[in-house]
């Protein structure tokens, strides 16, 4: 009777085990699964804006009829995240992709206030440069739109302005504008704050030009002094892009009515017509125009460009204008633009004599004079006095000034050409000046310089007794 009273008594137990056991797996498997399902949506909503590096995942249940949710057939499903560079997550809900703003023009509405600020923050912030790049370029695709209005051209500036877009990028934006809403943009000179308004303006111009040259002409035509001058070579950027022959007939008329930097205007649309046209078209440009100063003026900016890129084949070029004195300071761009000092002097030395090599040579002695002073002034030395000597001088002083203006004003007076002499004294004073300025002014005074001169110097008035 004892053992049986034993064995019921343990057989209780069990069968409580038992049952406590069946009702805690029941329990437990959904307090677990929904536990489990709750902590790890918020750690995966918190990984939207994680910049981790870490696969990121979602782990969610797939509803089941509720007999079949056990511990054994639960199932779960990886939803992966999809990751931009460098591992950081992409929210699939973006605001940007969401509205289909990067659908084609003819399917999408105009950009509001909202999405043009999400554009701008992409295009300003992004850490992808691809997508950096895409979303300033649907900007600019809206600007090309014929529903783009004044007012989407103010939300993208004001964006710009608060996001820190880059001077590139306003740069490209004002000449779109420009470009494509001509009558809003020129309204925006008069509009804008004055602070900003130099900037807006030489951005703008370009793109003016390209579409109303005789606008932007007139526009640029009623300033005056420094502003002209700057604007003047933006003008001549946007004309260019217009038409080349349009661009190269305005400043031959500027030439004509006695433009005081017609030279520096030459050189710019040289510059503009090689990037319009490319290099044989900006070979057969500037080949073509009818010979003088302009052409001169053409022909050193093409050469500038023309050695910077290829220096071997621009000399050769070159060399069908060695005979004209007129053009000789062609020969000097293609030197300073040669990055093979070694082979430039040897292509010197292989020129006939004429001024084209002797401007050459002072080019080989202005790099000569920065970098090896001491080397260069022994082999001018050795030459004899001849014009070929006063040119290897002159440019040895221009390099050995930025180092050594002491020197260099010293070793100026030993020109014996006197308009190079004079010249080249003035040149290396400044730079003396910047390194000791009352050295300078006592030097001055016993230079047998015009007081005139000084102002040339220093930029300002002279005070000698």
């Amino acid at each position: 009777m004892g053992k049986y009273r034993k064995f019921l008594v343990h057989s209780f137990w069990v069968l409580n085990t038992v049952v406590a056991f069946l009702l805690g797996v029941e329990l437990g498997t959904n307090s677990i699964s929904e536990n489990f399902v709750e902590s790890y949506n918020q750690a995966s909503e918190r990984s939207k804006n994680s910049n981790g590096l870490s696969l990121s995942f979602r782990r969610t249940e797939i509803n089941l009829p509720q007999d079949e949710k056990t511990i054994t057939d639960k199932t779960n499903q990886l939803e992966v995240i999809p990751k931009g560079l460098a591992g950081r997550v992409k929210s699939p809900s973006s605001s940007v992709e969401n509205k289909s703003i990067y659908d084609s023009p003819s399917n999408r509405a105009p950009l509001s206030k909202a999405e043009i600020k999400s554009l701008v923050d992409l295009a300003v912030k992004s850490s992808d440069p691809i997508e950096r790049r895409k979303a300033f370029d649907r900007i600019l695709e809206e600007i090309k739109s014929e529903s783009f209005t004044y007012e989407q051209a103010m939300n993208i500036r004001s964006a710009m302005h608060h996001g820190g877009a880059n001077g590139d990028q306003w740069k490209t934006f004002d000449y779109a504008w420009g470009a494509n809403d001509p009558a809003s943009a020129v309204a925006e000179i008069d509009n804008i704050p004055e602070q900003y308004r130099r900037g807006f303006t030489s951005n703008m111009l370009p793109g003016l030009a390209s579409v109303e040259p005789k606008t932007a002409i007139g526009i640029v035509e009623a300033m005056e002094g420094e502003m002209r001058k700057q604007m003047t070579g933006r003008l001549i950027e946007g004309l260019a892009d217009y038409d080349v022959n349009f661009a190269t007939d305005y400043v031959i008329e500027m030439a004509e009515n006695g433009d005081p930097n017609i030279a520096q205007h030459m050189k710019r649309l040289a510059k503009e017509v090689l990037e319009t046209t490319g290099l044989e078209g900006g070979l057969d440009w500037v080949e073509g125009l009818e010979e003088g100063a302009l052409q001169a003026s053409a022909l050193r900016g093409v050469a500038n460009e023309y050695a910077n890129d290829q220096p071997e084949q621009a000399a050769k070029w070159a060399e069908q204008f060695i005979d004209s004195d007129q053009n000789s300071r062609m020969f000097g761009e293609i030197v300073r633009e040669w990055g093979d000092q070694e082979a430039a002097s040897a292509w010197v030395d292989s020129l006939e004599p004429s001024q084209g090599q002797r401007d050459a040579i002072s080019a080989v002695y202005g790099f000569k004079g920065a970098k090896t002073p001491e080397k260069a002034l022994q082999e001018i030395q050795s030459m004899p006095q001849s014009a070929d000597k006063d040119y290897a001088l002159n440019g040895f002083i221009s390099g050995l000034a930025g180092q050594d203006g002491e020197a260099a004003v010293a070793w100026a007076a030993e020109i014996n050409m006197p308009g190079m002499r004079e010249s080249a004294m003035v040149r290396a004073a400044k730079q003396y000046y910047k390194q000791d300025s009352s050295a300078t002014q006592e030097w001055f005074v016993a230079s047998g310089l015009p007081v005139e001169a000084w102002y040339q110097i220093s930029g300002t008035t002279p005070k000698l007794d």
